[in-house]
């Protein structure tokens, strides 16, 4: 994100201006290539193995976009047949798969769902799946975060597990909000406040097209409240579970047993934000901060467990993904 001053008579106002990334180059090596797209995919999709027929994925890019309330990632793959599996991100919210330019499939248990080019399909990101493309190229990616489509949850339903054919004018609409996001050279918060609105705005509508409901469901409000206070304090190193049970006014058993009917844990939910963001701001500040600044920033007290945390979920140093990162020209 950089940060631009713009005069206003006497006085001077900071505004942010958000760029989508640029990952990979031509110069990186199959194991580079495939650690790197495993870093940017794992927060949309869990841990990532790619297959490919001709065996290497040297030189592979992309495109990386990131905001709270949505991800968006474009990979380009070689030529050949692609074959990705996906563990699952662990979090109850949804991903969003298209390949441009050939036809691809997506299993997801016992579920094999067929589409052509342009077509996108709707999919829990908590569970594991797997993906065929039949002849590489290009594959867009999107993660709707948990905390963000709980008010969303009638219309997803629709839409989980289903085709949504690229004719869809709704899903043309989305898709080019999507395409705004990742290629429009800088952003203001506010472009981005809007146009995030507006990519979540479409969903009721393309659930009619499927025809389902308008309704919307009303959201957790003591879980999406404790996942609001996280991310509000994710810079502060000590802040704790004590700190929430004392907001809500309930005890920290109580907290665990939320975080338990979701499959994790308080302390790893806390872990899993802060590397999140750690991974947003380092990508997007460039050498502007050191990874020592970006961690702190991201409430780390000690660099080397941020490094070792890091590199576990991510599968690459920090230095390294910072290297291999730009922002879009």
């Amino acid at each position: 994100m950089d940060q631009r001053e713009v005069p206003q008579g006497k006085l001077t106002v900071h505004m942010s201006l958000i760029r989508p990334l640029k990952f990979g180059s031509a110069a990186l090596t199959d194991t580079e290539a495939r650690a790197l797209c495993g870093s940017i995919l794992v927060d949309m999709m869990g841990g990532l193995s790619v297959s490919l027929e001709g065996g290497d994925i040297s030189g592979s890019t992309g495109l990386y976009w990131h905001d709270p309330s949505l991800l968006l990632a474009t990979l380009y793959f070689p030529r050949t047949l692609v074959r990705l599996t996906c563990e699952g991100s662990g979090d109850r919210g949804v991903v969003l798969l298209r390949s441009v330019g050939q036809s691809m499939i997506v299993e997801h248990g016992r579920s094999r769902i067929e589409a052509a080019s342009g077509d996108v399909v709707f999919l829990p990101a908590q569970n594991g799946l797997r993906i065929i493309i039949s002849e590489g190229g290009r594959l867009d990616c999107a993660h709707l975060p948990e905390q963000a489509v709980d008010q969303h949850r009638a219309c997803l339903d629709v839409l989980m597990l289903k085709t949504v054919p690229a004719a869809c004018l709704p899903l043309h609409m989305l898709t080019s909000y999507a395409g705004y996001l990742l290629q429009r050279e800088q952003q203001t918060a506010e472009d981005v406040a809007m146009m995030v609105s507006h990519f979540y705005d479409f969903l009721p509508l393309l659930s009619q097209a499927l025809g389902g409901a308008a309704r919307e469901a009303a959201p957790d409000n003591r879980l999406a409240r404790i996942r609001a206070l996280i991310d509000a304090r994710l810079g502060d190193g000590g802040f704790s579970i004590n700190d929430v049970a004392e907001a809500e006014g309930i005890t920290p058993r109580a907290i665990q047993k939320l975080f338990s009917r979701e499959g994790t844990t308080f302390s790893r939910h806390v872990l899993e934000r802060r590397l999140e963001r750690a991974k947003a701001v380092m990508m997007a500040s460039g050498e502007r901060m050191s990874i020592a600044e970006v961690a702190y920033q991201c409430g780390f007290n000690d660099l080397s467990y941020f490094n070792r945390s890091f590199r576990s979920r991510y599968q690459i140093r920090p230095s390294d993904l910072k290297r291999q990162v730009r922002p879009a020209a």
